[in-house]
């Protein structure tokens, strides 16, 4: 509803607000695609193009002026529309980005593939709020068109299905591009028989290609010409993480001499080439070509690091990942370690989504904060912030959407973002004050361990399990006459279950009933493949308790 202030994501270079608001009924030329897909009225309003210096609108009574990147300013009418519960505000906006790459990396390769309407809704968030890249991790779930069996039982995204979720993006103004492995976490692709013995390792899970095996390497350049043939934008993403085992299986036994990080450069640099050869710039993850998370392994941060020399990677951009709430000088000195070498990089930090029902946004926030602000004074390229799905991918979707938003507000604007999440949802204060209670630690860290009485729950003391109790006790009180959403509303169930849990008091009835809550919010923004690992957990905790098994 309209009101005394007036929010723009990112916080612009100027907002100027009269306090005056006028009625609005819809606009007559508003682009028919943005009106259709973001609900916009036709009325009388119009909108009129006009020369001025960047980006910007004015708002005026029955017209909107804008100039510049017309994208940049339909998003910005969009959230003042969201805003007004009728009208429009007199206002001015001026904006400028600090960043040209402004990307979300979304992981749907560990357990839940969105359907193609999830991809869109995700890219229409993105849009409202100023992205303009989109990269979807895909492990083997992307149409391969040379090996059609790769991802096939897994729910892979088929052609038709990129395609549309790429064109729906082009309409936006946001790139759509693959996020591939064509060197390590290859194990759905490497576990299938037929291409076992293109694996590193003696077992093709640990998910390691033998790139000193010119066929091997021939397989991963003909997965990346597929990825290619269906790639619109600018970049593509070819991988190059945790590759550890490189060097240390097959190849090593050829030789016995560790030539992990000159087979890696060897086969990067052909990746690297191919893509550029199809006018791509390739983005590769930085941690194996600095070694950075090495330093545990004698020598080994020290060998690796001998990649960094080569001249390939100033034909690529860095994806440079760090998901710890570390300090900002401590990313400052993980951006030098490329920009001081002259590479073009990107400041990937990551949303504590991973192995949880819910992410841990203390973590998350602290993470965003001070890595964005240290690429910010740094001024590279950009940012590409990641949500990943490792154990199964159990954080839903939906739940990820406050902090996409307080991602770009930290990047480009001044970082209060609470009160944009608010204004632009219409969501009730106290529905937005159970997100961030459940965001805590205490919480996003501890519900999973307790509701399936893991190893590490059991071997927390008494003290610990007793904070856990009150603290639960505490939020549940918090939020008991609170209505919520149906993906806030399993949280809220899943503490109630945890503390009976806790208390020796839960019954079979009680996982029966998570199980099927959560399986209905998967399969509305997910394909049923991946499910069955979910429901498992939750059964097998039910079945322990029927048959009283610690």
């Amino acid at each position: 509803m309209a009101g005394e202030k007036v929010y723009i994501v990112p916080e612009p270079k100027r907002l100027d607000f009269t306090g005056r608001w006028f009625e609005f009924d819809g606009f007559k030329n508003f682009p028919e695609f943005l009106a259709t897909e973001f609900k916009i009225p036709k009325g009388s309003w119009r909108i009129v193009k006009t020369e001025g210096k960047g980006t910007g609108l004015r708002v005026k009574d029955g017209v909107v002026e804008i100039w510049g990147d017309e994208k940049v300013c339909y998003a910005s009418i969009i959230q003042l529309v969201r805003q007004g519960g009728g009208k429009l505000p007199e206002v001015t906006v001026e904006e400028e980005f600090c960043f040209k790459f402004r990307g979300f990396h979304l992981d749907i390769a560990r357990g839940g593939v969105p359907k193609a309407e999830t991809l869109k809704s995700i890219l229409r968030w993105l849009y409202l709020l100023k992205y303009n890249y989109f990269a979807i991790y895909v492990e083997d779930l992307f149409p391969w068109k040379t090996y059609p069996q790769i991802g096939l039982l897994r729910g892979r995204l088929t052609e038709e299905e990129w395609m549309s979720v790429v064109e729906y993006g082009e309409k936006l103004g946001v790139e759509v591009f693959p996020s591939l492995e064509l060197c390590g976490h290859m194990e759905h692709i490497l576990s299938l028989p037929e291409f076992w013995r293109f694996s590193e390792w003696h077992r093709p899970m640990e998910g390691c290609l033998d790139v000193s095996d010119e066929e091997a390497r021939e397989f991963a350049y003909r997965l990346l010409q597929d990825a290619l043939e269906l790639t619109r934008s600018k970049y593509i993403h070819i991988g190059g993480d945790e590759t550890w085992a490189l060097g240390r299986g097959k190849s090593l036994n050829k030789t016995w001499s560790f030539e992990g990080p000159s087979l890696y450069e060897m086969h990067h640099r052909r990746l690297v080439e191919i893509a550029r050869s199809r006018g791509k710039t390739p983005i590769l993850w930085g941690d194996m070509i600095s070694g950075m998370y090495l330093a545990g392994a004698r020598g080994s941060r020290e060998k690796w690091a001998e990649v960094l020399e080569s001249d390939i990677w100033k034909k690529s951009v860095i994806a440079n990942w760090d998901y710890s709430p570390e300090p900002l000088e401590h990313f400052k000195e993980k951006i030098n370690i490329f920009k001081s070498r002259g590479l073009e990089q990107l400041a990937c930090p990551g949303l504590s989504n991973w192995l949880r029902y819910y992410p841990n946004f203390e973590v998350a926030l602290t993470n965003l904060r001070n890595f964005l602000r240290a690429a910010r004074e740094e001024g590279i390229l950009g940012f590409m912030v990641t949500a990943w799905g490792d154990d199964g991918e159990e954080c839903l979707f939906s739940l990820l959407d406050p902090l996409i938003l307080a991602s770009m507000e930290i990047a480009e604007g001044e970082g209060e973002w609470e009160e944009k999440w608010m204004a632009l949802t219409g969501e009730p204060e106290p529905v937005f004050k159970a997100r961030i209670l459940f965001g805590k630690p205490v919480v996003a860290d501890t519900l999973k361990q307790v509701l399936y009485n893991t190893s590490r729950f059991k071997r927390m003391s008494k003290e610990q399990v007793d904070r856990i109790a009150r603290e639960w006790r505490r939020i549940l009180e918090e939020l008991k006459d609170v209505t919520l959403p149906k993906d806030l509303e399993f949280i809220r169930r899943c503490l109630e279950t945890g503390l009976k849990r806790i208390e020796g008091k839960a019954t079979v009835s009680d996982y029966i009933a998570l199980a099927r809550i959560y399986s209905e919010l998967w399969l509305s923004e997910r394909k049923p493949e991946g499910l069955n690992l979910i429901v498992t957990r939750l059964w097998g905790a039910a079945g322990r308790i029927d048959l009283n098994l610690p």
